[in-house]
């Protein structure tokens, strides 16, 4: 069985398609143009920073020299590291809660 669509029902499915996790992206895509004739898809991508997803990569990273400096006690480049970490994130979430 065939089915036949219109060339905007087709691209409205694409970007259906592509945007269905956008908001794990750090880009935004956006159909601009289909070629008739060799269904060549043109695409504009916009990048962006997901601000969220960020802090939580650098708020793991800060529990991981957690454990790094109770497994190495007295380890002052280890306490050093787990300072630096956060106040990164502390930094970053003003940052994050100014956009």
């Amino acid at each position: 069985m065939k089915i036949l669509i219109s060339e905007q029902q087709f691209e409205r499915l694409v970007e259906k398609i592509i945007n269905q996790e956008e908001g794990n992206k750090d880009f935004i895509t956006k159909l601009v143009d289909v070629d008739p004739t060799t269904g060549k898809l043109s695409w504009d991508i916009e990048y962006r920073t997901n601000l969220d997803n960020t802090y939580k990569e650098i708020d793991e990273a800060v529990e991981r020299l957690q454990v790094l400096v109770t497994q190495y006690r007295g380890d002052t480049d280890a306490i050093e590291l787990l300072e630096l970490s956060r106040t990164l994130r502390n930094k970053f979430s003003r940052y994050r809660s100014k956009h």
